[in-house]
């Protein structure tokens, strides 16, 4: 029923339909961004939004890293709320830069299993 509503090319380009309908239909005096994770550890109150992108993939759109950085000033009464840009590919994602929004710092992790532990809230990044 839906399949025809994005053409291939608008499967890159939007991350849902609802993005494209937005971007047709509503004011472009708005940001409309499509967050590509938010990991939220029960046990630890954590909270981290990541933002995706390939090695290959040129700078971000200022307007995404503007609401990104709105974002990181986000506090929530006893949670860590974090937010970064996380440059790497899959399979394995080895070497992954991760870039912390609130003071940019870009930290490198070279392996698979240090990058799945601070995925898991089991690894800070040093």
């Amino acid at each position: 029923m839906y399949n025809n509503y994005r053409t291939p090319e608008e499967m890159k380009y939007y991350g849902s339909d609802l993005n494209k309908f937005v971007n047709e239909n509503c004011s472009k005096e708005q940001t409309v961004i499509n967050i590509d994770l938010l990991i939220y550890k029960r046990s630890k109150k954590h909270i981290r939004i990541i933002e995706s992108k390939h090695i290959s993939e040129g700078a971000m759109e200022f307007s995404q890293k503007e609401v990104l950085k709105i974002l990181s000033t986000a506090q929530f009464s006893g949670y860590i709320f974090e937010v970064f840009i996380v440059i790497g590919d899959p399979p394995n994602y080895e070497p992954v830069k991760i870039v912390d929004i609130t003071d940019n710092k870009i930290y490198t992790i070279k392996n698979k299993n240090d990058f799945i532990n601070w995925l898991e809230f089991e690894k800070e990044l040093a």
